[in-house]
Protein backbone atom coordinates (compact mmCIF):
# COMPACT_ATOMS: atom_id res chain seq x y z
CA UNK A 1 0.00 0.00 0.00
CA UNK A 2 1.21 3.40 -0.54
CA UNK A 3 1.87 6.04 2.21
CA UNK A 4 -0.38 8.59 1.80
CA UNK A 5 -0.22 12.30 3.48
CA UNK A 6 -3.27 14.42 4.02
CA UNK A 7 -2.81 17.95 3.83
CA UNK A 8 -4.85 21.35 4.62
CA UNK A 9 -4.51 24.92 3.71
CA UNK A 10 -6.43 27.77 4.43
CA UNK A 11 -8.67 28.99 1.29
CA UNK A 12 -7.17 32.50 0.15
CA UNK A 13 -8.24 35.02 -2.38
CA UNK A 14 -6.00 35.41 -5.65
CA UNK A 15 -2.99 37.77 -5.12
CA UNK A 16 -1.95 38.00 -8.59
CA UNK A 17 -2.93 37.16 -11.75
CA UNK A 18 -2.79 33.79 -12.65
CA UNK A 19 -0.34 32.94 -15.91
CA UNK A 20 -3.20 29.98 -17.15
CA UNK A 21 -5.51 30.37 -19.21
CA UNK A 22 -8.40 28.52 -17.41
CA UNK A 23 -12.08 27.86 -16.92
CA UNK A 24 -14.34 25.74 -14.81
CA UNK A 25 -14.73 21.86 -15.82
CA UNK A 26 -18.22 21.42 -17.85
CA UNK A 27 -19.60 18.26 -18.10
CA UNK A 28 -18.63 17.73 -21.91
CA UNK A 29 -15.26 18.34 -20.41
CA UNK A 30 -15.20 14.34 -19.77
CA UNK A 31 -13.66 12.23 -22.72
CA UNK A 32 -10.36 14.77 -22.66
CA UNK A 33 -10.19 14.62 -18.65
CA UNK A 34 -10.33 10.78 -18.67
CA UNK A 35 -7.63 10.62 -21.50
CA UNK A 36 -5.80 13.13 -19.75
CA UNK A 37 -6.19 11.05 -16.47
CA UNK A 38 -5.00 8.22 -18.31
CA UNK A 39 -2.23 9.54 -20.03
CA UNK A 40 -0.71 11.36 -17.15
CA UNK A 41 0.27 8.67 -14.52
CA UNK A 42 2.58 5.46 -15.42
CA UNK A 43 0.61 2.76 -16.77
CA UNK A 44 -1.84 1.10 -14.43
CA UNK A 45 -2.45 4.13 -12.18
CA UNK A 46 -5.13 5.63 -13.35
CA UNK A 47 -6.79 2.18 -14.68
CA UNK A 48 -5.73 -0.85 -17.15
CA UNK A 49 -7.29 1.07 -19.99
CA UNK A 50 -8.90 4.53 -21.25
CA UNK A 51 -12.45 3.23 -20.35
CA UNK A 52 -11.63 2.27 -17.03
CA UNK A 53 -9.75 5.76 -16.77
CA UNK A 54 -12.48 7.40 -18.14
CA UNK A 55 -15.12 5.75 -16.19
CA UNK A 56 -13.12 6.62 -12.62
CA UNK A 57 -13.12 10.32 -13.82
CA UNK A 58 -17.29 10.09 -14.76
CA UNK A 59 -17.51 8.59 -11.36
CA UNK A 60 -16.11 11.09 -9.63
CA UNK A 61 -18.36 13.72 -11.47
CA UNK A 62 -21.21 11.84 -10.31
CA UNK A 63 -20.20 11.72 -6.68
CA UNK A 64 -18.53 8.47 -5.97
CA UNK A 65 -15.54 10.75 -3.63
CA UNK A 66 -18.11 13.33 -2.86
CA UNK A 67 -20.19 15.86 -4.19
CA UNK A 68 -18.30 17.14 -6.95
CA UNK A 69 -17.90 20.63 -6.84
CA UNK A 70 -17.81 22.38 -10.62
CA UNK A 71 -17.59 25.49 -9.94
CA UNK A 72 -14.39 24.77 -7.47
CA UNK A 73 -12.65 22.25 -10.35
CA UNK A 74 -10.85 24.04 -13.25
CA UNK A 75 -8.58 23.05 -16.01
CA UNK A 76 -6.13 24.86 -17.55
CA UNK A 77 -6.10 25.25 -21.36
CA UNK A 78 -3.18 25.07 -24.32
CA UNK A 79 -3.34 28.18 -26.67
CA UNK A 80 -5.47 25.83 -28.82
CA UNK A 81 -8.22 25.70 -26.27
CA UNK A 82 -7.34 22.14 -25.33
CA UNK A 83 -7.21 20.77 -21.58
CA UNK A 84 -3.75 20.23 -20.40
CA UNK A 85 -4.43 20.24 -16.60
CA UNK A 86 -6.97 19.61 -14.40
CA UNK A 87 -8.22 20.23 -10.55
CA UNK A 88 -11.67 18.49 -9.54
CA UNK A 89 -13.16 18.90 -6.10
CA UNK A 90 -15.83 17.65 -4.20
CA UNK A 91 -17.72 19.28 -1.27
CA UNK A 92 -16.03 16.84 1.30
CA UNK A 93 -14.51 13.78 1.00
CA UNK A 94 -15.91 10.34 1.52
CA UNK A 95 -14.72 8.40 5.02
CA UNK A 96 -13.95 9.48 8.44
CA UNK A 97 -10.30 10.18 8.04
CA UNK A 98 -10.33 13.13 6.72
CA UNK A 99 -11.05 16.85 7.23
CA UNK A 100 -14.30 18.37 6.96
CA UNK A 101 -13.53 20.63 4.07
CA UNK A 102 -13.60 20.63 0.43
CA UNK A 103 -11.46 17.89 -1.04
CA UNK A 104 -9.19 18.17 -4.03
CA UNK A 105 -9.17 14.45 -5.29
CA UNK A 106 -7.17 14.58 -8.58
CA UNK A 107 -4.53 17.23 -9.88
CA UNK A 108 -3.62 16.21 -13.55
CA UNK A 109 -1.26 17.95 -15.63
CA UNK A 110 -0.80 16.24 -19.36
CA UNK A 111 3.06 14.93 -19.38
CA UNK A 112 4.13 16.96 -21.89
CA UNK A 113 3.00 20.55 -19.93
CA UNK A 114 4.64 19.94 -16.81
CA UNK A 115 6.92 22.23 -14.80
CA UNK A 116 4.89 25.44 -16.50
CA UNK A 117 2.87 26.44 -12.90
CA UNK A 118 -0.08 24.76 -14.54
CA UNK A 119 -1.01 22.97 -11.49
CA UNK A 120 0.27 25.76 -9.38
CA UNK A 121 -2.30 28.24 -10.78
CA UNK A 122 -5.13 25.45 -10.86
CA UNK A 123 -4.85 25.18 -7.16
CA UNK A 124 -4.81 28.50 -6.64
CA UNK A 125 -7.78 29.58 -8.65
CA UNK A 126 -9.62 26.70 -6.48
CA UNK A 127 -8.53 28.46 -3.04
CA UNK A 128 -9.86 31.71 -4.79
CA UNK A 129 -12.96 29.90 -5.34
CA UNK A 130 -13.63 28.21 -2.49
CA UNK A 131 -12.65 31.43 -0.62
CA UNK A 132 -15.11 33.38 -1.87
CA UNK A 133 -17.73 30.87 -1.36
CA UNK A 134 -16.82 31.19 2.27
CA UNK A 135 -15.21 28.05 2.36
CA UNK A 136 -11.87 28.52 5.15
CA UNK A 137 -10.35 25.10 4.08
CA UNK A 138 -9.04 22.77 1.54
CA UNK A 139 -7.56 19.47 1.90
CA UNK A 140 -6.00 16.87 -0.08
CA UNK A 141 -3.79 13.30 0.02
CA UNK A 142 -0.73 13.26 -1.45
CA UNK A 143 1.92 10.17 -1.89
CA UNK A 144 4.49 10.89 1.00
CA UNK A 145 7.12 9.88 -1.90
CA UNK A 146 5.80 12.37 -4.37
CA UNK A 147 8.46 14.83 -3.65
CA UNK A 148 7.70 17.06 -6.98
CA UNK A 149 3.85 17.40 -5.19
CA UNK A 150 4.70 17.98 -1.99
CA UNK A 151 6.67 20.67 -2.99
CA UNK A 152 4.08 22.10 -4.44
CA UNK A 153 1.49 21.87 -2.05
CA UNK A 154 3.92 22.80 1.06
CA UNK A 155 4.90 25.77 -1.68
CA UNK A 156 1.46 26.97 -1.30
CA UNK A 157 0.98 26.70 2.49
CA UNK A 158 -0.28 23.59 2.56
CA UNK A 159 0.87 21.31 5.86
CA UNK A 160 -0.03 18.22 7.12
CA UNK A 161 -2.94 17.29 8.72
CA UNK A 162 -4.02 15.65 11.84
CA UNK A 163 -7.50 14.69 13.31
CA UNK A 164 -6.80 16.18 16.52
CA UNK A 165 -6.69 19.58 14.59
CA UNK A 166 -10.34 19.87 13.82
CA UNK A 167 -11.45 18.44 17.62
CA UNK A 168 -9.67 21.59 18.49
CA UNK A 169 -11.56 24.15 16.09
Amino acid sequence: MTDMVTLIAKTTPLERELKTASRTVQETDLPRLGELYFTAYDAGMAGDSLEVALADIQASMAGKYGLFLPEASHVALDDDGRIVAAVLVVERAIGDDTPDAPFIIELITDRGHRRQGLAEDLVLATLDTLFNDGQKDVALRVEASNSAALALYLSLDFHRWAPEEEEED
